[in-house]
């Protein structure tokens, strides 16, 4: 880069000189600004070619695709905590069903009564928020619990 700006004002030098000393003021500076205008496209021609060469490919750019994605994810789930109950029971109480039912090695439906004891146990008064079978058709405008509780249940799981 510091070889093209070097070249760039010889460049601008070696063509103002002779036409100044020759008493041709206005064709010097229209002749430079197009000697400057070319330098610089070439500085930006050759910017753009090692911003293309950063470009990760294979396997680093597969991690980054799939870190990209889970952030996304699990901020729109974060932002269905702070919605309403209705949010809650179509985006995030069947998540964290799943997540305890898998970590404590139950089966869906196999057992409702003993999923149910285990949730109370471990959840407490929690479990309201995570039981599978709590869905309520009825007063899904209602506010969700907030992301408080939504803290405190992942904080929860994250012990089994």
């Amino acid at each position: 880069m510091l070889a093209i700006a070097v070249i760039g004002i010889a460049a601008v030098l070696a063509v103002e000189i002779p036409l100044v000393v020759s008493g041709r003021d206005n064709v010097a500076v229209v002749v430079a600004g197009a000697v400057t205008a070319l330098v610089l496209f070439e500085v930006r021609r050759r910017m753009s070619q090692e911003d293309d060469d950063y470009v990760v490919a294979g396997p680093e750019a597969d991690r980054a695709e799939a870190m990209s994605r889970w952030l996304t994810r699990t901020e729109s789930l974060i932002s269905w905590a702070d919605g309403t109950r209705g949010d809650w029971d179509h985006h995030l109480r069947p998540l964290l069903a799943r997540e305890f039912q898998q970590s404590t090695g139950q089966r869906k439906g196999v057992d409702p009564a003993a999923t149910t004891a285990a949730g109370r146990v471990f959840f407490g008064d929690l479990w309201q928020w995570v039981d599978p079978d709590d869905v309520r058709r009825s007063d899904r405008t209602e506010p969700g619990p907030g992301r408080d509780v939504l803290d405190r249940i992942l904080q929860r799981l994250e012990l089994l």
